[in-house]
């Protein structure tokens, strides 16, 4: 099921918002998954022939039969790995089967992977326009303090001097 409802990760950089956004919806439908203490394991495999978008779509239909098993997977076809999060902590099963592509599939290393704080505060992260645009605020307020702040220190100085020749 979890790889069923997965969106294809491999897309544009220029659509790097609606990437944030689907891996956003992802994370937060695949959080039911996971184990209540927040526990589970993730392996890394390197597999030197998947070098399109064809092939890692091959591996991601030899990955649906073991839905039950994974989480998540994140498939990164510049460097040829694939990483997948999951329950077992054994997948012989799923490197026999992808080691059955004939891509050169290898296992590079299985390990604990445990995230309790990011899966008790999930919160989405907000867009590169929209913390730009704060930043931007941020920017002019800061500017209207130190006007401000200008202006009076000004106007004191003017009035400490008027004061004082009032008293001479």
């Amino acid at each position: 099921m979890a790889l069923e409802q997965q969106d294809n990760q491999i897309t544009e950089r220029t659509k790097q918002s609606e990437k944030i956004g689907r891996t956003q919806d992802t994370l937060a439908s695949q959080l039911e998954l996971i184990a209540p203490d927040g526990s589970m394991y993730v392996s890394y495999y390197y597999i030197p022939q998947m070098n399109s978008v064809v092939e890692a779509q091959r591996v991601r239909k030899a990955l649906i039969p073991f839905a039950a098993i994974l989480v998540e997977h994140n498939i990164d076809l510049e460097v040829r790995h694939l990483t997948l999060y999951h329950h077992d902590d054994s997948i012989d099963e799923v490197t026999s089967v992808l080691q059955a592509l004939n891509l050169g599939a290898e296992l590079q290393q299985t390990m604990s992977h445990y995230e309790p704080l990011e899966l008790a505060n999930f919160k989405p992260q907000q867009s590169d326009e929209s913390s730009n645009k704060q930043e931007r605020v941020g920017f002019y307020l800061k500017a209207a303090q130190n006007f401000l702040y200008v202006v009076l220190e000004k106007c004191r100085q003017w009035i400490k001097a008027l004061r004082s020749k009032k008293d001479k």
